[in-house]
């Protein structure tokens, strides 16, 4: 075989496999907010991306929102942000931030919603969140991701 017909049949195999996240270290991203206000306690989330709107969704008390998707792996800028709202309390915060949760979450960004804001559970089968947006004062509190900012 030549050596240009090499490089067009790895080429192709090289685009096969990467459109299907196969050599990708995370392939499909998957988020996942879950309702932990309390019995008897709504949350309406409204998420989406500069590409997609993923619609207006009401959570009862446990119950969970998830959508996946294939991050951009070359540049590395797919941004999914939610509005939230409980009872009178409303707020915008990035359910996903390719930048942040390539190395953080990776593969599985899960948020739980509680009475204090949304957290993000701590991946790799740790109990806890790695950190928390607050409902008051929109800032992050937790480890590692900038404790005390001004919420992105």
């Amino acid at each position: 075989m030549s050596f240009l017909l090499k490089k067009l049949v790895l080429l192709i195999i090289l685009h096969v496999t990467l459109s299907e996240g196969a050599l990708l270290p995370y392939g499909k991203a998957h988020v996942r907010l879950t309702n932990l206000l309390g019995s008897g306690s709504s949350l309406t989330i409204h998420c989406q991306s500069k590409d997609d709107d993923l619609g207006v969704h009401v959570l009862v008390f446990k119950d969970s929102f998830e959508w996946s998707f294939k991050p951009k792996f070359f540049i590395p800028s797919t941004l999914f942000f939610c509005k939230i709202q409980w009872q009178s309390k409303v707020m915008s915060f990035d359910s996903y931030r390719e930048t942040r949760d390539l190395q953080g979450c990776n593969k599985y960004c899960y948020w739980d919603v509680t009475p204090d804001g949304p957290c993000m559970l701590k991946h790799g089968g740790n109990r806890g969140y790695d950190f928390c947006y607050s409902w008051d004062n929109k800032k992050i509190v937790g480890i590692e991701q900038g404790h005390g900012q001004d919420m992105p």
